[in-house]
């Protein structure tokens, strides 16, 4: 089983990891992916295609995405007998890009917060997370 996780730094976020790790222990996990969606001009910095792996560009990351890269790297220790990648993508609609990656990617289930930080949408509670339930074919968790 693949899971994709959307990550902000938000509490919401933070919850919805907590759940993906809580999965680890009664599921058959091989893969999480933690995605945060960068929405500034950010790609200039991620040569391969807005991508940036932990493994490959920790020094740009940290340069780039400074705090919100250190805390994603910081989370993703606590994963145990799993394959736990991190990316930071650049994309103006966060719903979209989670969506996209998760077909693309063919994950089996999208774990995120029911409320985020991003942009102006930190106002209106869960416009992610329902935007991504309502128009994404995997499989959707909303964690409270």
């Amino acid at each position: 089983m693949k899971i994709l996780v959307g990550y902000d730094g938000s509490e919401g976020s933070k919850k919805a990891l907590e759940k993906a790790k809580k999965l680890i222990s009664t599921c058959d996990i091989s893969k999480i992916t933690m995605i945060h969606v960068e929405q500034h001009s950010a790609i200039e910095y991620a040569p391969f295609g807005g991508v940036v792996k932990i493994q490959d560009m920790e020094k740009v990351g940290a340069e780039v995405f400074g705090d919100d890269f250190k805390e994603m790297q910081e989370a993703a220790q606590g994963f145990k007998n799993s394959e736990v990648e991190i990316k930071i993508i650049e994309g103006n609609d966060p719903a979209q890009v989670l969506a996209d990656y998760a077909k693309d990617g063919n994950f089996d289930l999208i774990v995120v917060g029911a409320r985020g930080i991003t942009g102006l949408n930190k106002w209106k509670p869960g416009s992610v997370s329902k935007a991504i339930v309502d128009n994404c074919f995997t499989s959707v968790m909303v964690v409270k």
